[in-house]
């Protein structure tokens, strides 16, 4: 049961024609190619009531989501790293602040995947002094 005083992660998208889309025609909005998604992502103590209408409610504190209308099985972690990979700057202070310990394994988590990123073939292995040698 969620508690009033939990912190929450809050988002919701708003949908809105691309720039140049022609809405007088009828259906615009049943072509994916026309339509735009603004995120609005917020952290909060306590849920309000206009939270209500928001696509994606984590709660920060107990770890678990509180909603996904996406209608995806995702559980919180997932869906948090999503968030956290975008809105990294926001989200350190205050997970720092909840659970230090949850802190420390994303950033274990995110070492491990970059040390199994594939090496790009393309990628230049020169220092900047042998570029300026040639």
């Amino acid at each position: 049961m969620s508690r009033p005083k939990d912190i929450y992660l809050v988002a919701k998208y708003l949908t809105k024609p691309k720039d140049h889309v022609n809405t007088s025609v009828k259906g615009w909005m049943k072509d994916p190619a026309n339509i735009r998604y603004d995120e609005s992502m917020e952290v909060t103590r306590g849920l309000r009531n206009r939270d209500v209408n928001a696509q994606v409610v984590l709660n920060l504190s107990q770890k678990k989501v509180e909603r996904n209308s996406f209608k995806t099985d995702k559980d919180f972690d997932t869906i948090f790293m999503y968030f956290f990979n975008n809105y990294s700057k926001y989200l350190i202070p205050v997970i720092g602040q909840l659970d230090p310990d949850y802190l420390t394994g994303i950033a274990e988590k995110i070492k491990q995947d970059l040390e199994q990123e594939p090496q790009d073939s393309n990628t230049i292995d020169a220092t900047y002094e042998e570029v300026e040698a040639k």
